[in-house]
């Protein structure tokens, strides 16, 4: 059986992949927290906060559009996080926003994967989004040993999407959380990651939801903790505007 890799043991010393919470309208107190919070959530990973992380760590960009943009919807304040994920690309790193609001609070010119919290916690959101993420580095053979390298992750941040996630911690019905999440958007799918949903109900599922052209899709049967549960990424194209 594939182990998590919280539990994964190699020779010498362990890899871990590293990840870097930068914080766009969110109190520096909150952000400190919260990396406390997700290490004991997710110990097999390092948690940083605001540029701190050694070179090659996943940043997520945590952006609360209400914070900065206001009742007055001054949406050229979230300029910030357009342009952190625009040099993050330029540069080839691994970089994506996590967007608390609405969708239609969101700068409309804009580069990079941007994923919608809604209004989730940051801590659900955050670990559900790199549970997620993590199916894109799980290989049949050498399960999640990968990650943190962020390979395939760079290269999907290289992408323009709008994403949603969905998570069943009950783990019993991958179906549910796929209608969820399609029921957030009125467009079809570009990508799918799926933890923790056998291959045979993926395939019949996504057949069920008439995505039968759906190229870009990334499953595991575990999840990245080890934990019974589903965790879905669903990303859809969106324009490169200038």
């Amino acid at each position: 059986m594939t182990q998590s890799i919280s539990r994964r043991e190699t020779c010498g010393a362990l890899t871990r992949p590293a990840i870097s919470l930068e914080r766009w309208g969110v109190p520096a107190e909150g952000v400190a927290a919260l990396a406390t919070r997700l290490a004991h959530a997710l110990p097999g990973i390092d948690w940083h906060k605001d540029g701190a992380a050694p070179s090659g760590a996943l940043s997520l960009h945590l952006v609360d559009f209400s914070a900065l943009a206001g009742s007055g919807r001054a949406v050229w304040n979230t300029a910030g996080p357009v342009e952190a994920l625009r040099q993050a690309r330029s540069q080839g790193q691994p970089s994506l926003a996590l967007c608390r609001g609405r969708v239609g609070q969101m700068p409309a010119v804009r580069r990079g994967v941007w994923v919608m919290a809604a209004d989730k916690p940051w801590d659900a959101a955050v670990q559900s989004l790199v549970r997620a993420l993590s199916v894109l580095e799980w290989t049949r053979e050498d399960g999640y040993k990968a990650v943190h390298a962020w390979g395939e992750t760079r290269k999907f941040a290289q992408r323009n999407l709008l994403a949603v996630t969905s998570t069943d911690d009950t783990a019993s019905n991958f179906s549910t959380v796929l209608r969820d999440a399609l029921s957030a958007s009125l467009a079809i799918p570009a990508v799918l990651a799926v933890a923790g949903a056998p291959e045979s109900e993926l395939r019949r599922t996504i057949v069920e939801a008439g995505l039968h052209d759906l190229q870009a899709v990334a499953a595991t049967p575990m999840t990245l903790d080890g934990v019974m549960r589903v965790d879905a990424l669903l990303g859809f194209d969106w324009p490169a505007l200038d």
